[in-house]
C-alpha cells in the first residue's frame, strides 16, 4: 500500500497515549543508563546485565515505533513497517532525515534482539548503549515539541 501524503495531520493524535509511551521511552532509557556495563567483556560475562540491557532496549526501540506509527496514522499514512514509519516522518518534516535513517537501523537492531535471527554481537549491544540511546531521546524530544506545536 502507497503512503499517502498530507499536509497537517487529517486525525486528531491522542495525546494521552503519546505522553504516556514517551514516559516509558524515558524509564527504559534511564534503566539502560543505571546499568550501563564497564566493558563488552563485563556484558558478556553477565547473563542477567544482558537480558536487562537486551529488553530494555527492545522496549524503548519498540516504543519510539509505536509513536511513528501513531504518527503517521494521524497524518493519513499506513507505513508498511515499523521502520518505513520513520521515513514518512522524515518525509514529512517531522524528525530529520539522518535521525529516520538511525532509527530505522535500531528497528533493525530490535528484531536481532527479539528474533534473535543472529548470535547477538555484545560489542553491538555495548555501542547502542553509550552512544544509540541518543537517537531514542532525541526522537522523544521531537515528538516533545510536535505535540507543542499542536496546541
Amino acid at each position: 500500500m502507497k503512503a499517502r501524503a498530507t499536509a497537517g495531520p487529517a486525525a486528531p493524535l491522542d495525546v494521552e497515549m503519546v505522553d504516556a509511551r514517551l514516559r516509558e521511552l524515558s524509564r527504559r532509557l534511564r534503566r539502560v543508563a543505571a546499568r550501563q556495563p564497564a566493558s563488552v567483556k563485563a556484558l558478556a560475562a553477565d547473563e542477567d546485565l544482558q537480558d536487562i540491557l537486551a529488553r530494555n532496549l527492545e522496549v524503548a526501540i519498540q516504543t519510539c515505533a509505536d509513536v511513528a506509527s501513531h504518527l503517521c496514522g494521524a497524518y493519513g499514512v499506513v507505513p508498511e513497517t515499523a521502520a518505513g514509519a520513520f521515513a514518512e516522518l522524515a518525509k514529512r518534516g517531522l524528525i530529520e532525515r539522518p535521525l529516520a535513517g538511525r532509527l530505522q537501523r535500531a528497528v533493525a537492531f530490535r528484531n536481532v534482539l527479539v528474533h534473535e535471527y543472529t548470535v547477538i554481537d555484545w560489542k553491538i549491544v555495548m555501542q547502542v548503549v553509550r552512544t544509540g540511546t541518543r537517537d531514542l531521546a532525541d526522537f522523544g524530544k521531537a515528538v516533545l515539541k510536535l505535540l507543542d506545536e499542536q496546541k
